[in-house]
């Protein structure tokens, strides 16, 4: 189940659990952690003597006392409910693919056509276009934690404007653009790093950019994309 989870996000979240265990430390209840050491000390020399009958009486005392101690804490209930929201959303997800297979199309009076997208909302994980040459469809599509790669060297874009549209919670975009597709960009991130073809910053925070390429008004190859993230990274490069 973790293996689909992008590793890109793992930073961000030792990043908060490290934040939350200051903030309690400092201002909130250090004295919980101040009982966590002594517990866990007394657990360990216990578990030394867990031959002797005082020995195990001690150890189990102190795995009791230990328990108690971290569900007191912020830091030990916020892991927990990570944990729990992961297990939860990928059991959804499972669900809602499941469902998603086996429903039928219902057709009225207009006669319609249901498509195969390149790329579906996400709960979590990693979505790319692959090696393989694929059909241009314009895409939509947003994601909760993950990693997002689209490679336009292996379709053929469409007369007009094609567009991409990219929301991510935390994550990393990738996008790969031919040298003779000329691309037009907004990005909008709350912190993060932008690169556009090597222009653009490693710290932002709350912005907004817009990046054109020099001949994007004139160009018969050319792509309009939109993406927007509260955390992560962007990279448009050549390829």
């Amino acid at each position: 189940m973790f293996n689909s989870i992008d590793k890109k996000i793992v930073p961000y979240l030792i990043l908060a659990t490290i934040a939350l265990f200051i903030v309690e430390f400092v201002f909130l209840r250090s004295d919980a952690y101040f009982w966590l050491l002594i517990w866990g000390i007394v657990t360990y020399f216990a578990w030394q003597y867990y031959y002797r009958q005082e020995g195990r009486v001690l150890f189990w005392i102190g795995i009791v006392a230990l328990s108690i101690t971290m569900l007191s804490t912020l830091l030990f209930r916020f892991i927990l409910a990570l944990i729990l929201v992961v297990i939860g959303l990928y059991f959804y997800q499972m669900r809602e693919d499941k469902k998603q297979a086996s429903q039928l199309l219902q057709f009225g009076e207009e006669p319609i056509e249901e498509e195969e997208l390149l790329f579906s909302n996400r709960w979590f994980g990693k979505q790319q276009t692959g090696a393989k040459p694929y059909q241009w469809q314009d895409i939509n599509s947003q994601t909760l934690f993950g990693q997002t790669t689209i490679n336009l060297n292996q379709t053929v874009l469409p007369k007009g404007e094609p567009t991409v549209v990219l929301r991510h919670l935390v994550g990393t975009i990738t996008l790969i653009i031919p040298y003779d597709v000329e691309v037009s960009i907004h990005h909008s991130v709350l912190a993060g790093s932008v690169d556009i073809f090597g222009y653009g910053d490693d710290r932002i925070v709350n912005r907004t950019v817009h990046y054109r390429t020099k001949n994007y008004q004139t160009a018969p190859q050319r792509i309009k994309i939109y993406t927007s993230m509260i955390a992560g990274q962007i990279e448009v490069r050549r390829g």
